[in-house]
């Protein structure tokens, strides 16, 4: 095609992706390949990019990729990608407020709240972009987008920009109808001034209430079907009794019947299917037409579709996997690294192998590159060293960002934050010295744990029973240099969740006949037993997942993570710690929670690698 060739070779400066597969840009995490996807690198590259391509091609825009269901076969012709991208947002003054459509409705909510601006606090509940709210009026908690409008932006063909009013348009409920091939670029919010404090205080509100009413753990598109008149389409659902009804890996969400999630293997196939059910039986029930929220899109797949076919390597450049690094996990550090290296070459992925014996600047020196593989556990790899070089080098890489491992590295103020959100962990005290013993007895009593804050694969770590053993543990989590505390010791089961992406993988129960689960056991021993499925029932498993995703985010892990938890005698649960570079070597937890769900190691190192295609974007936006 002659026009993206002479993009590609002068002004582009955009990403353009050929076959790319859609899936993980919806959050229901379903999709087929687009014949091309483009990522802009801003506005006016965007203009250039649609005045670039040829007259009849078909364009397509996404967002976060919410309240949209692609089909399998994918979608032909461009789509283009705003997340992450055209993301200004500022105050204009008499209570307005320009906002571009890449830019999160949450985001535009807080921001509007905290310049004393009243009117979109009920954006925060819309789990997309300002130009999907634009395209389908969307609301939530009575709320609607089109009512605060004052004028928008939109683009055409020719990448043109023109300003149009809302009566340019024909708004409804859950539809706005304009202009043909002409698209979202901004809008011009009007809103009132307001108590900074109470617009906060009802988003909080808000979303306390979308996390306790909806089923925000798990991949969904939001509302499915619009409310008929008079009524909600969740009572009608519930009330015919379809809640847990399921087509293949697609269902009903138990907690609100207006929700289809994927429970980890749907296809959007699955997911169209239950949606057409649950009209008909709606409708035979009820004598109600249930009308869908959700923009259904692109071509179904023709017969059985290989996830190899619309799988492209080249899409991550040149691959450096770094591994070892210099803390006390470079032994498990090198044993994982080489298993995601040869995973990654057995996919067509370009990767090199680096092990980074001293500084990451001198490993990385002279090195053509495009991303990184980040599989060094521990100080240096997990702490937001690492992560804080790359992104001075603009390299895109795995796992979280700067801010984010350096927390999660500390166990001490991972603690504090779980804490300080409502979250249930061990009681714990500050060892600095042998002065503090007595003060550690005294508020925890016996037997503790005491653990080096900054060290991971459970090194340094003993258990204590007396003052002797006591002052024995401390001087052992001491030698290596960081804080050292010591924390109640849990009698109780212990289970691992792993996160890929937002959601959690099957969870895994542990049992070791060791002291705890230590280093010996979780890289060495034959005896240690991972019981997946745990033996927890749905609910349970369900709630574990949901804490476990929760505390994740409370941290603000990206990618993927694994997180312990005890399950007490009494049914309480326990947040131990949380580990943004977890193992990868035949003994690794969370090869085995993917492998439950169906997603062998090699699947599972590939989904790790895509999500350095827009996780450090939003490291970057924050």
């Amino acid at each position: 095609m002659p026009g993206y060739a002479a993009i590609i070779g002068s002004a582009m400066k955009g990403r353009l992706l050929h076959n790319e597969a859609l899936a993980k840009y919806t959050s229901w995490r379903v999709g087929g390949p687009a014949d091309r996807l483009y990522i802009p690198h801003d506005r006016q590259d965007l203009c250039e990019f649609i005045k670039s391509l040829p007259a009849n091609e078909p364009v397509f825009w996404m967002g976060l990729g919410s309240n949209l269901l692609v089909r399998d076969g994918g979608i032909r012709g461009t789509v283009i990608n705003t997340k992450g991208r055209l993301k200004e947002m500022r105050l204009l003054g008499n209570g307005l407020v320009y906002v571009e459509v890449g830019v999160p409705c949450a985001h535009v909510a807080r921001f509007c709240a905290e310049q004393g601006l009243t009117g979109a606090e009920f954006l925060a509940g819309i789990p997309g972009t300002m130009g999907g709210a634009l395209k389908m009026n969307a609301g939530a908690f009575d709320g609607e987008t089109w009512p605060i409008v004052k004028n928008v932006e939109m683009i055409n063909t020719e990448g043109q920009v023109s300003v149009r009013n809302p009566g340019d348009f024909k708004v409804s409920y859950r539809s706005v109808q304009g202009f043909e091939n002409e698209w979202f670029l901004a809008a011009t919010l009007t809103l009132e001034p307001g108590d900074t404090t109470a617009s906060q205080n009802k988003i909080k509100g808000l979303l306390e209430k979308r996390a306790k009413t909806q089923p925000t753990n798990q991949p969904s598109c939001g509302s499915v079907f619009k409310n008929p008149t008079g009524d909600y389409a969740a009572r009608l659902i519930e009330q015919t009794g379809l809640k847990g009804y399921a087509i293949g890996g697609a269902c009903v969400s138990e907690k609100h019947a207006n929700f289809i999630v994927n429970t980890g293997n749907a296809t959007a196939a699955e997911i169209e299917a239950l949606i057409k059910y649950v009209q008909l039986k709606i409708e035979d029930n009820h004598g109600v037409v249930l009308q869908t929220e959700v923009c259904m899109v692109g071509e179904n797949a023709t017969g059985t579709q290989n996830l190899a076919s619309v799988q492209n390597p080249e899409k991550f450049g040149r691959v450096a996997v770094l591994m070892g690094g210099s803390a006390a996990e470079r032994p498990v550090s090198l044993r994982s690294g080489a298993a995601v290296y040869e995973a990654l070459k057995r996919k067509g992925v370009d990767a090199i192998a680096v092990d980074v014996t001293g500084s990451p600047i001198a490993a990385l020196a002279g090195l053509e590159i495009d991303r990184v593989f980040n599989i060094i556990h521990g100080r240096g790899g997990e702490d937001g060293v690492l992560q804080a070089v790359l992104e001075v080098q603009e390299i895109p890489y795995t796992g979280s960002g700067v801010m984010t491992s350096a927390l999660t590295m500390d166990k001490l103020r991972t603690k504090l934050c779980w804490r300080g959100f409502g979250l249930v962990t061990p009681e714990w005290y500050l060892l600095k010295n042998e002065q503090d013993i007595d003060g550690c007895i005294e508020k925890l009593g016996f037997p503790v744990i005491v653990k080096p804050a900054q060290e991971g694969s459970s090194i340094g770590m003993s258990k204590a029973h007396n003052r002797d053993e006591l002052q024995k543990a401390l001087a052992l989590a001491a030698g290596f240099g960081c804080d050292v505390y010591a924390e109640s010791w849990v009698t109780g089961k212990e289970y691992t969740v792993a996160i890929l992406d937002g959601v959690a993988l099957p969870v895994i129960r542990l049992e070791t006949p060791n002291v705890f689960y230590d280093y010996e056991a979780k890289y060495n021993a034959t005896t240690t037993q991972y019981h997946c499925p745990c033996g927890l029932n749905q609910a349970e498993e369900q709630q574990l997942q949901d804490i476990a995703v929760t505390a994740a985010q409370v941290v603000g892990v990206k990618g993927w993570a694994r997180l312990d938890v005890f399950v007490d005698a009494s049914g309480q649960y326990q947040l131990i710690e949380i580990n943004t570079v977890p193992g990868m070597t035949d003994h690794s937890l969370v090869p085995m929670a993917a492998k439950q769900a169906g997603i062998e190691f090699d699947e599972l190192v590939w989904r790790i690698l895509e999500t350095s295609l827009e996780t450090n974007l939003e490291n970057s936006i924050g």
